[in-house]
């Protein structure tokens, strides 16, 4: 079930195995410990730069995912200041 989450993000780059960008995301409301997510492929670089914008000015993400679970899928990412 995709659902929102106001996150932080705590890591995020490329894997060269599988062309994958992965984002790790710490949720702030403790729904799950901090996952790593697969950004979605049709706007892999949309998301790698709003993720690299957040990390690098320590602003949360609002994160729409596929589900909890480690490597769903990150369908949309919002840098936020408001949690």
């Amino acid at each position: 079930m995709s659902e929102w989450f106001n996150c932080e993000v705590v890591r995020v780059g490329a894997a060269a195995v599988d062309n994958n960008i992965y984002i790790r995301l710490r949720p702030l409301g403790g729904e799950f410990p901090p996952r790593a997510f697969i950004a979605a492929p049709n706007i892999k670089r949309e998301l790698l730069a709003t993720a690299l914008t957040a990390i690098s000015i320590q602003l949360h993400v609002n994160a729409y995912v596929e589900a909890r679970d480690e490597y769903s899928e990150l369908y949309r990412l919002y840098v936020t200041r408001d949690t």
